[in-house]
């Protein structure tokens, strides 16, 4: 699901080494990289101070025993700081927490301190995380098998080190070796798997000192599954927290939704890394993303690079509106490859930095070159290329360039380059096209994905003339023939409608989300103070499970990728039904977007 990037810098090495550690070996020598060189972990780094245990102040000598722990990283600090526990593993590009020995840990505290009752801002957390052969790790435990991943603990009543502080969290994100049973609807046993440890009231059950402390303290923590580990593949993890719900999402399907009304006195803050329930191991965790958000996700941003020294763009490609004079009989549009769009690449007036917040900004005139003689729109529009800068392999089919849904056949799914997917905008809308026929003006395609040869997505932002407020809505469009669907979600996308009251203006930040499992679409909008507005849309009837369409009367594989920029929905030219083609709209009348965050995983 879901991280902030800038620019990827020198990448700085070190030498450590984590002496005997018992099972699960450290991999932190010269394979590491400073975590903040990785510009997609820099949101995280700037949000957290790093705890971390002191291994050689524990009782007796024992690392098994009780450790000192102190904050050895300030949030923002980080710039040239790596350890042997906490560094990025350079094969993978992957945050690596390490560490050993029982209730020891390498975790990151994020500094925000915030209510769980809050009605205005939901505080998310999101992860995709692999721990590496975690059971090995284990094997030689005397007292559990236990890795506590993420975390939501409390900072008590008073927002501060008192005794109202609890020393339990409300929730801890594991992996348990063990076998635990399931309190929700589940009810089964699982071993080896991820875990929601949730705490169900706000006693204190350990501290007799502690203000809340309860001496028959009831049960207190239900157990919820949430899924197998899987040893070749991160979990995607998203703890969302407000108005009284706990919210964890794992790959994109909810797996606990929790009525949390009794901790709304305390302050919480969210923790991730290694924390250690098991004793004679050491724990490896790469976090593939890490990503803390209380509004829109915003990257880090300098205003002096290139697009691509901001963003992860190394799997997009972009079309500009320029002639490049291929085009039999019109004009037709430019393709920036994967690897010129990544040297830097940028073009006035259509696709640069803004050099007053760095976002990365698109724009696109009425009179501009097309990508193909069946469109009759314009664009800049980045267009996911999973095969990145490999063109052995196809732009076009079921292959590593491209996607499927997991409802398709398995054959096709083994061919694809991805499996589902997920992808993340958050952007302000500059300027929409004032002029030409009223069903057309105004109108602007913000994020799509597209099929081979429909779409099952297309999100739009609309703003009529005289009004300050725009209206966000999609289409889905089956691939069978069955009628094209329309989604408002914020006003109208109507002609003549009226204004939204609560709709976005020219310049105002949102972000949207596109998440498909299988046959299910769900789309989110999220506005700067953290509310959200989604749809769900069932796709099991438009024909994209059966993983092919129709062309030319020939059954065809059907593939899929996201685009995400401004697609123009005014033109200058068309033929209406009295044969006239000047629809009114003036050649240097544009539309121009501005993105500061673009994240895709599948």
């Amino acid at each position: 699901m879901k991280n902030n990037l800038t620019r990827t810098l020198f990448l700085a090495l070190f030498l450590a080494a984590c002496g005997d550690s018992g099972n699960g070996s450290s991999t932190s020598t010269t394979n590491s990289s400073i975590p903040y060189d990785y510009s997609k972990y820099r949101n995280a780094l700037n949000n957290a101070n790093l705890q971390q245990t002191d291994l050689s102040d524990c009782t007796d000598g024992d690392i098994n025993e009780s450790c000192s722990k102190s904050d050895v990283v300030d949030a923002g600090d980080y710039e040239d700081y790596s350890s042997e526990y906490f560094y990025v593993d350079k094969s993978s590009g992957w945050l690596t927490f390490e560490m050993e020995g029982k209730s020891n840990r390498t975790e990151l505290r994020f500094t925000e301190n915030f209510l769980t009752d809050s009605t205005e801002t939901t505080y998310t957390l999101s992860a995709e995380i692999l721990p590496i052969s975690p059971t090995e790790s284990v094997a030689n435990s005397t007292d559990g098998e236990e890795i506590t991943l993420l975390q939501v603990h409390n900072k008590g009543e008073n927002n501060a080190t008192d005794n109202t502080v609890l020393s339990h969290p409300l929730l801890r994100v594991v992996w348990d070796g063990e076998s635990r049973s399931d309190d929700g609807t589940d009810g089964g046993s699982y071993s080896n798997a991820y875990w929601a440890i949730i705490k169900t009231n706000a006693y204190e059950c350990s501290d007799v000192d502690g203000d809340n402390y309860n001496p028959n303290c009831p049960d207190s923590y239900d157990n919820f599954y949430l899924g197998a580990y899987d040893a070749d593949n991160p979990t995607d993890f998203e703890v969302k927290v407000g108005n009284s719900q706990l919210v964890v999402n794992v790959d994109g399907t909810k797996m606990v939704d929790h009525d949390i009304s009794y901790w709304a006195a305390l302050y919480s803050y969210f923790k991730a890394g290694v924390y250690n329930q098991y004793t004679n191991g050491n724990s490896v965790v790469r976090f593939k993303t890490l990503t803390y958000s209380d509004g829109l996700l915003i990257s880090e941003l300098d205003s002096s690079l290139a697009p691509s020294a901001n963003f992860d763009l190394s799997k997009w490609n972009l079309s500009v509106p320029i002639d490049n004079g291929e085009g039999d009989g019109y004009k037709k549009a430019t393709t920036v490859t994967v690897e010129d769009l990544n040297d830097d690449y940028q073009l006035a007036d259509y696709f640069w930095t803004d050099t007053s917040d760095g976002g990365m900004v698109f724009k696109d005139y009425i009179d501009g070159a097309i990508t193909s003689k069946n469109t009759t729109y314009t664009r800049t529009e980045l267009r996911e290329m999973l095969r990145g800068t490999d063109t052995s392999i196809s732009t076009q089919g079921v292959n590593g360039n491209n996607w499927v849904f997991s409802s398709v056949p398995t054959d096709l799914q083994n061919k694809a380059g991805g499996v589902d997917g997920n992808m993340v905008a958050t952007l302000a809308v500059n300027h929409v096209t004032t002029t030409g026929k009223d069903s057309y003006v105004g109108r602007v395609i913000i994020g799509q994905i597209h099929a081979a040869s429909d779409e099952p997505i297309r999100i739009y932002y609309r703003l009529l003339p005289g009004h300050t407020k725009g209206s966000v809505y999609f289409a889905h469009e089956p691939s069978n023939g069955n009628d094209e669907q329309w989604y408002e979600m914020i006003g109208s996308r109507d002609d003549d409608a009226d204004e939204p009251s609560d709709g976005i203006e020219l310049d105002e930040k949102f972000s949207y989300e596109i998440d498909v499992v299988g046959d299910i679409m769900t789309v989110t909008i999220t506005r700067e103070d953290g509310s959200t507005i989604e749809e769900e849309v069932d796709m099991s009837n438009s024909g994209y499970s059966d993983g092919y369409y129709t062309k030319d009367g020939v059954e065809t594989e059907d593939y899929m990728y996201f685009k995400a920029g401004v697609y123009n929905q005014n033109k200058l030219v068309d033929e209406d039904e009295d044969g006239n083609d000047d629809y009114g709209a003036e050649a240097d009348d544009y539309v121009q977007a501005t993105f500061y965050y673009l994240t895709v995983s599948h």
